[in-house]
């Protein structure tokens, strides 16, 4: 497992999550916002593309194939 860092929305903190990228999946909401799969041991969690920090999103990218 590998650490990836996002933004806390409500209270603008950097939080991180080690679970393993998977994959994009497509919000359904108002803004239709993209988010990345993380899975944990237990559990997937999903954050928001506009809340990963630049180095999430790089590392994200360099590990597509």
């Amino acid at each position: 497992m590998s650490k990836h860092t996002y933004k806390d929305f409500v209270t603008g903190k950097i939080r991180f999550t080690r679970g393993d990228f998977i994959g994009w999946t497509r919000g359904t909401g108002i803004i239709g916002a993209k988010y990345a799969v993380f899975h944990n041991r237990s559990v997937d969690i999903l954050v928001p593309e506009y809340l990963l920090t630049p180095e999430t999103r790089t590392a994200i990218k360099e590990a597509r194939p």
